[in-house]
């Protein structure tokens, strides 16, 4: 019976079936057209992308722990200079007191601006930060507590204090002192002298001086003379043996 509703509706499901199918075959007849040269150029850039994209999530996995590499190598690097800045600010302020006999020194951590030509003529910009070191000593005896107020040779004690500080956290094999002491008087040089017997205890000292208070806490000296007939010589002494040889005259 066609009038039957289920009948009917068997057949508009068959219809709506032959519809379907004529649009797929529709569809499957347009790929069978498409030129073979475009699918193999589709699979070459379709393989190339996932390439691509593989790459791309390794760069993003490598950027990331780079990242996380430099955080803890920064905090590395800030971990260190502090505990070294620490151990300097105390060298300094022992071989300080060594040289002046007393008093006190120290270095602090100061925050700089700085300005170049540009941030002056665009004040209105961010500025960039850097970080200094000031000095800060006090000397024994005397109300003086700032570099400006000290005289030419306790400037050059304070900073032989500085460069003590420095070589005696992490010792050389051996110092070159190339007249550093050129600026010091005799007292100040019977200082520079105790320092030198100090610092020797670490690490091996050669000296290039003038000053008779430096000659004499060396060990071995060299020295170039002329004589009457106007040719400079080398010469050497051993102190220690010199002096040995003169107590026994």
């Amino acid at each position: 019976d066609l009038s039957n509703p289920e009948t009917e509706n068997i057949q508009f499901e068959k219809h709506e079936l032959r519809r379907r199918i004529d649009r797929i075959r529709a569809k499957l007849e347009e790929v069978e057209g498409i030129d073979p040269g475009i699918l193999k150029e589709f699979r070459e850039l379709d393989g190339r992308h996932t390439f691509l994209n593989k790459e791309l999530e390794d760069l993003r996995g490598a950027a990331k722990a780079l990242k996380e590499l430099i955080r803890e190598l920064e905090n590395h690097i800030r971990q260190d200079f502090h505990d070294g800045f620490q151990k300097v600010k105390q060298e300094f302020n022992e071989f300080f007191r060594i040289i002046f006999g007393g008093g006190k020194a120290t270095l602090q951590i100061m925050k700089i601006e700085a300005r170049s030509k540009e941030e002056m003529e665009n004040p209105d910009e961010e500025k960039e930060v850097e970080e200094g070191i000031e000095i800060e000593v006090d000397l024994p005896r005397k109300r003086i507590r700032g570099l400006d107020m000290l005289s030419g040779g306790e400037r050059s004690l304070t900073s032989i204090a500085l460069l003590f500080a420095l070589t005696a956290i992490h010792p050389p094999p051996f110092l070159v002192l190339d007249e550093t002491d050129a600026a010091l008087d005799e007292a100040n040089s019977q200082r520079y002298s105790a320092i030198l017997l100090e610092l020797a205890k670490r690490t091996q000292l050669i000296l290039v001086t003038h000053n008779r208070e430096t000659m004499k806490c060396a060990g071995l000296l060299y020295g170039v003379t002329m004589g009457e007939d106007g040719v400079s010589k080398l010469i050497s002494i051993k102190l220690e043996e010199a002096e040995t040889y003169t107590n026994h005259l």
